[in-house]
């Protein structure tokens, strides 16, 4: 009989055993899937607005994705640069996104800047375009979402750079005023 005894409580605590087991995988696989997760990415293009009428002026295009359903709230993004230096540079947002943001799941942020703009602060702080190595944007909580930069966009940047030095040194410098 005491041999019943142990074997039938054996039996209820594998039981009660694997159901916590379940429970907790469970649990921890709904937080997984929800947990909020920035997709950041980085590309080169140009506005086209309404009509069809593609803008002159070439943007750097950063995007922050949140595939998740619970939203995050950024509170600033920029660059990740090595090279001689190496640091962060932070970028500011347009009109109309004023950080802290609140991404919701599922949601997409676009921000801009235009090409130009870029190559003038890289020159101003020294740093080169082929040091630029990722994108980031920082949630209020602190943690840091990163992501790389593609080959062609640094190249792409590099390319628009000659171009500006090579106008630069093809136009007449103006005389000063007498």
């Amino acid at each position: 009989m005491p041999n019943v005894f142990w074997a039938a409580f054996a039996g209820a605590a594998a039981a009660g055993l694997i159901t916590l087991i379940a429970v907790l995988t469970a649990e921890w696989f709904r937080w997984f899937l929800d947990r909020p997760l920035v997709k950041v990415e980085m590309t080169l293009g140009f506005w086209v607005n309404r009509s069809g009428i593609k803008s002159e002026e070439r943007q750097v295009f950063y995007e922050v994705r949140n595939p998740h359903s619970k939203p995050v709230t950024l509170d600033a993004f920029g660059l990740i640069y090595k090279g001689s230096k190496s640091g962060r540079l932070q970028i500011s947002p347009q009109q109309g996104y004023q950080f802290p943001y609140q991404l919701d799941g599922g949601k997409l942020l676009s921000q801009w800047t235009p090409l130009i703009e870029l190559l003038i602060t890289l020159e101003g702080r020294e740093i080169a375009p082929r040091d630029l190595k990722k994108v980031w944007v920082r949630a209020s909580s602190g943690k840091v979402y990163r992501g790389n930069i593609k080959k062609w966009v640094i190249r792409d940047i590099e390319e628009e750079l000659e171009k500006e030095l090579k106008k630069a040194k093809e136009s007449p410098t103006p005389s000063p005023p007498p």
